[in-house]
């Protein structure tokens, strides 16, 4: 028996803070499952224009990893590892090379630089709307302007969403609210928050080719990469903005440039191209997100525990977009049939159930985990 899909959302589809991502792809990740999963997801995204005929902004850039401490050489070099156990293409370049391959970027004082030739970046707002169109295409009904009230329940079973415009009955309700996931489903615990997180796309700059990899400069927490015939600089302050309650409307966030006048101060000796860009009068743009935390830095996917027919997708850990049809499809196989759910099982909601943990320690991991986004457990614990 088939479903018919209802997106439901209390803006314009797809029009909060996805678009206002920076689009990034890693497929070399720390684990085999979300390696596989991360693979599988640039798979997905190099094969929509083809399957649907929607442009996406997909570019096979790759991206480069540089280290200017021990650790974090030592950190690029254990991936060296992991790439080739998981069949992942991945080397260790030097500093000309690595010039070559991004101009801009100066790494004569590298530790360490890794090249992943198989990492893409896209742009997040064709990639949003491409989605809807897509899933509008293939009969979904689309409800844009409608804000989701209440989960309806009876019981411990999910009989629907209350909506402004009405009750619309549902046997499977699948939480995909991003920033506001977890106050929608109020009724079970989801230990995550959402964080403000900021880039800025400068002027267009004649040197720049959108082939030019993603660069990541890991002691940082910074990452650049082409954007609209320009550069993006964004990154991980280690104090966020951490948003417990999260605003009605993105654009009701607000936005601070001095953050990314300190990210763009924290890369000079790599990237000095940015010091007379970072600035509204250099042509810089500035946008925000809220992407979510979780406590353990994982995703959560999957059904809620206690309350049958209820999922949630979410949890991206300023991860989501590059992932986002992986994870559509793993959720899918489980809501057709529930034994799917163990291919995934460490990134289930199942893993908290019974955890009892203060918010204040969720805030504390969630801001940790965003402030070190870029470094390993072994690389924290040596910083």
């Amino acid at each position: 028996m088939g479903y018919r899909t209802i997106l439901i959302d209390r803006h314009a589809i797809g029009s909060q803070t996805s678009p206002r991502a920076a689009g990034l792809s890693a497929v070399l990740r720390p684990g085999a499952l979300m390696t596989r999963l991360a693979v599988r997801g640039v798979a997905l995204l190099s094969e929509f224009a083809a399957e649907t005929g929607i442009d996406i902004g997909l570019h096979r850039s790759g991206s480069l990893k540089v280290a200017r401490s021990a650790p974090l050489a030592a950190q690029i070099q254990r991936e060296m590892g992991l790439a080739e156990a998981y069949g992942v293409r991945a080397r260790i370049i030097d500093a000309r090379e690595a010039a070559a391959l991004m101009p801009q970027l100066h790494g004569d004082h590298a530790a360490a630089i890794g090249y992943y030739p198989d990492d893409v970046y896209l742009d997040p707002a064709l990639f949003t709307r491409g989605l809807s169109q897509a899933a509008a295409g293939l009969g979904a009904l689309l409800m844009p302007d409608t804000a989701v009230e209440e989960i309806v329940l009876d019981g411990d079973r999910v009989t629907g969403v209350r909506t402004a415009r009405g009750v619309i009955a549902a046997p499977i309700v699948v939480d995909a609210a991003g920033a506001w996931a977890r106050g929608l489903a109020a009724m079970v615990p989801l230990p995550m928050i959402a964080v403000r997180h900021q880039l800025l796309v400068t002027r267009p700059l004649p040197e720049v080719r959108p082939e030019q990899p993603i660069t990541r400069v890991l002691d940082a927490n910074v990452y650049v990469r082409p954007c609209d015939g320009g550069l993006m600089l964004g990154g991980y302050e280690s104090a966020p903005l951490l948003l417990p309650e999260v605003p009605g409307d993105v654009a009701a966030m607000p936005l601070d440039l001095g953050v990314l006048q300190d990210l763009a101060a924290a890369v000079r000796a790599e990237f000095p191209i940015f010091a007379d860009l970072v600035t509204e009068a250099g042509g810089a743009r500035l946008r925000g997100g809220m992407p979510t935390m979780t406590l353990d830095d994982e995703h959560l996917v999957g059904p809620v525990p206690g309350v049958s027919g209820l999922f949630v997708i979410g949890g991206c850990n300023v991860g989501g977009l590059s992932t986002a049809l992986s994870f559509a499809e793993a959720l899918c196989a489980i809501i057709a049939d529930p034994a799917a759910a163990a291919a995934i099982a460490p990134l289930l909601p199942a893993r908290f159930a019974g955890a009892a943990v203060s918010e204040a320690a969720l805030r504390e991991a969630c801001r940790l985990h965003y402030g070190q986004h870029y470094w390993s457990a072994a690389a924290r614990a040596a910083g």
